[in-house]
């Protein structure tokens, strides 16, 4: 029976353990998943989707799902397939990266791909730098987001990232332990929340269904957690199909209700756009205008310094179109300029980093289109010759850095600046639309414009008292700024201020030169007096006005070479629905008439004899001048130094004070409180301040003396820390000079003056040999240090 039983037992062992084997030899190359962790990794993925939705305001047009949805699809496949196939973590961390690169060039950026799949050396530059720098030109580029390439990486590594790890925890974490599970599905949801957060801080004021979106991945988030605890609750009961079926019902009831509800609540209750928090609102654009010179004060650098100097050729260039260069709307008393960033977006400096395709300006009637190339010779500044309101701008060669990552828009003015420079070998294609000017009739009928401008100030009172004279009785605004424009055209004349011109025009458009310019006769000036004279009137009869400069060269062909005789100023104002139109208030009569001074009647002189008149031509040509002023020794007490003298004495100079000064104010210091020490109290407490002097000095060499110790301690941890820094102090005599100081202080006989000097001099020659053995350099640290025993 036994052997029966054992011969039994030993057979079915044996097939048990044939099956297992054989069971064994034929399992699968990969794990299977459970039907759980399928829905884990289901439900991860549409709260995933779910948040990626925020990214269409910032993007727009759907453009970014195929980065997006591909980001999460890659991401959470490479963790599906490391699992299933028994990858470790490190090598499904290589194919994911692997991955990351071989798919996203056609998912993110399949303009720059080979065939449209391929990867390039651009794609995957492109790659890295949107996973590292995308997000800050996120934030900085105007909706919807479209160049630089790399930006539409953002979504694809969000995407991506967010999957991988959601779905690797989801397979691999999760299903460990069954206890606290909905604890764990609870970690998970970081992932998903992280980049529903994302999309929104990243996305604009004009929300992608928040509500909607909100309520929605709330209820996925709370049913699944729902539902993984009641699966795995400990104290599980079991029911019949029925009550289980109601009680699924009852809960998709609820849940769709309130989706609904809240969809509906959130629509309706939902707060202003304005009070939204989007991060691209509180990031200040990274171009400053303020951080270069104003455009408008260099402009007699160009008629003077670069009047002959080729600066740029334009190729498709039209008759009569003018280069626009800059737009500024900021007055102060004694420059226009661009206004400030973070003014408002009708302001001129709200400059953005902005794609391929710029948006229209808000206030705009276009005309119209044309396009350009133009070639940079001798120009060298930020500021971009543009033509109109750029549409495209694309940079066809260039030295040094791209420009295509420096370059920065206004879209409300049509200016551009490039922060790294424009310079020679520059070369690059515009695509302008230009603002359609309706007749002065039509404009009869059209109010200014209500517009936000920085406020202009400091202006002198001639410029009110003008604007009402030049603009006359006439009813209308066009009409008023019509008569200011005549006025100043044919009240004025136009020199630049050169040797060539009629007469001498001083340059500038501060307080002072408008009230000379709008006080002589004649007016004598240039575009950048007339057109701020005409822009400051226009203000003040509180018409939105800006002043543009540019310039205005002569097309002679296909290809126009601009110098900077061309260079020019005009004033645009702006109408209501219809847009900026412009003003040229610059007269072109240069034969100005020079000024007539009457000489007033000479009086009767008495009868009596009078030396020979002078000739009174020679008397108008003296000044009185101050003797003083014409003394040679005068004149020698305005020597000045040189530049080269001035860079010397600060290079040499500076690191001298920088040196001597601490050095001298330590050593006063140290000599105050060794002569206090020394002098001050009575005979005890002097030779104790010999033993002060000798601690204080120690530690400023850097050793360490105890806090709170005895001499006789001090003296022998000195020693050997001495010993340890090769410093020859020999320990007998720092011990003799505590006991010395001791007996001075403690045996109460009468301490002498030998007494103390005795003390004096052991510590000073005990100094003096250490700070010699520690070296130069120590020796000039320590003279540098400053340390007073405690007492």
């Amino acid at each position: 029976m036994t052997a029966a039983t054992g011969a039994a037992g030993g057979s079915g062992s044996t097939g048990a353990t044939g099956r297992r084997a054989s069971s064994a030899a034929a399992s699968p190359l990969f794990d299977r998943l459970s039907a759980t962790t399928w829905i884990d990794v289901a439900v991860l993925t549409a709260l995933s989707l779910v948040a990626v939705a925020g990214f269409e305001p910032a993007f727009g047009h759907y453009a970014f799902a195929a980065a997006a949805v591909g980001g999460i699809v890659v991401g959470g496949g490479v963790a599906l397939l490391g699992r299933l196939f028994r990858l470790s973590w490190p090598l499904t961390v290589v194919i994911a990266l692997a991955a990351y690169f071989l798919l996203g060039t056609p998912l993110a950026l399949p303009g720059q791909a080979l065939y449209g799949v391929l990867p390039t050396l651009d794609s995957l530059s492109g790659l890295v730098l949107g996973a590292v720098f995308g997000w800050s030109d996120a934030v900085t580029l105007q909706a919807p987001l479209e160049a630089p390439p790399y930006v539409a990486v953002v979504p694809y590594v969000a995407g991506w990232l967010v999957s991988l790890v959601s779905v690797t925890l989801a397979v691999r974490w999760l299903p460990r332990l069954r206890h606290r599970s909905a604890g764990r599905a609870a970690v998970l949801l970081a992932g998903p929340a992280a980049l529903l957060l994302a999309a929104i801080l990243l996305g604009t004021r004009d929300p992608f269904f928040a509500g909607v979106r909100g309520v929605l991945f709330a209820a996925v988030a709370l049913v699944w957690l729902s539902w993984r605890r009641g699966r795995f609750a400990r104290d599980r009961v079991e029911t019949d199909a029925g009550v289980r079926r109601r009680r699924l019902l009852g809960g998709a009831a609820v849940i769709l209700g309130a989706v609904a509800v809240g969809a509906l609540a959130g629509s309706l209750l939902a707060p202003p756009a304005a009070s939204r928090f989007v991060v691209r609102d509180q990031i200040t654009p990274p171009f400053d205008p303020l951080d270069y010179p104003s455009p408008l004060a260099g402009f007699r650098k160009y008629t003077k310094d670069l009047q002959k100097t080729k600066l740029f050729t334009v190729t498709g260039l039209k008759q009569g179109q003018v280069v626009r260069l800059a737009t500024m709307d900021s007055y102060d008393g004694i420059i226009w300029s661009v206004a400030a960033p973070g003014t408002d977006t009708d302001a001129s400096g709200a400059f953005e980093l902005l794609g391929s395709t710029i948006p229209r300006p808000p206030l705009f009637t276009a005309g119209g289109t044309s396009t350009a190339s133009i070639d940079v010779l001798g120009y060298s500044d930020v500021w971009l010759p543009t033509l109109g309101y750029t549409s495209t701008l694309t940079f066809d060669s260039f030295q040094g850095q791209d420009p295509r990552s420096t370059v920065r828009v206004n879209t409300a003015t049509g200016t551009a600046a490039v922060t790294s420079g424009v310079r020679d070998g520059l070369s690059y294609t515009v695509g302008a639309t230009a603002q359609k000017v309706p007749n002065d009739r039509s404009l009869a009928k059209v109010p200014p414009a209500k517009l936000t401008l920085p406020p202009v100030t400091n202006v002198p009172d001639v410029v009110s008292a003008k604007a009402e004279e030049y603009a006359g009785s006439a009813d209308t605004a066009i009409q008023k700024l019509r008569n200011i424009e005549r006025s100043l055209k044919s009240l004025g004349y136009l020199s630049h201020g050169r040797a060539s011109d009629p007469v001498p025009s001083r340059a500038g458009e501060g307080a002072d030169r408008m009230t000379d310019l709008l006080s002589e006769s004649p007016m004598v000036g240039d575009q950048e007096q007339y057109a701020s004279a005409f822009a400051l009137m226009a203000r003040r009869l509180g018409y939105p006005t800006r002043v543009v400069m540019g310039f205005a060269p002569k097309v002679t062909g296909s290809t126009t070479t601009v110098t900077g005789d061309d260079v020019t100023a005009w004033d645009e104002v702006a109408f209501e629905g219809v847009g900026w139109v412009p003003f040229f208030p610059t007269p072109t009569k240069t034969d100005a008439p020079k000024n007539q001074t009457t000489k007033p009647k000479l009086e009767p002189q008495p009868q009596v004899r009078q030396p020979p008149p002078a000739d009174p031509r020679a008397d108008d040509l003296l000044t009185p001048v101050k003797t003083k002023d014409n003394d040679p020794k005068g004149k020698a007490s305005t020597f000045q130094l040189p530049a080269w003298a001035w860079v010397v004495l600060g290079v040499v100079g500076i690191p001298l004070i920088a040196y001597f000064v601490p050095l001298l104010l330590i050593a006063a210091l140290k000599r105050r409180r060794r002569k206090r020490r020394e002098t001050t109290g009575p005979p005890d407490r002097r030779a104790a301040g010999a033993w002060d002097e000798l601690t204080d000095g120690y530690a400023e060499l850097g050793l360490t003396p105890p806090e709170r110790a005895t001499r006789l301690q001090t003296a022998s941890a000195l020693a050997q820390q001495s010993a340890a820094q090769n410093l020859p102090v020999p320990g007998d005599t720092l011990q003799d000079l505590a006991r010395h100081v001791d007996a001075a202080v403690f045996d109460g006989s009468v301490v002498t003056e030998e007494r103390i000097e005795h003390a004096w001099t052991t510590a000073d020659e005990t100094l003096a040999e250490a700070t010699k053995a520690a070296g130069p350099l120590r020796a000039r640290l320590a003279a540098f240090r400053y340390r007073r025993a405690r007492r």
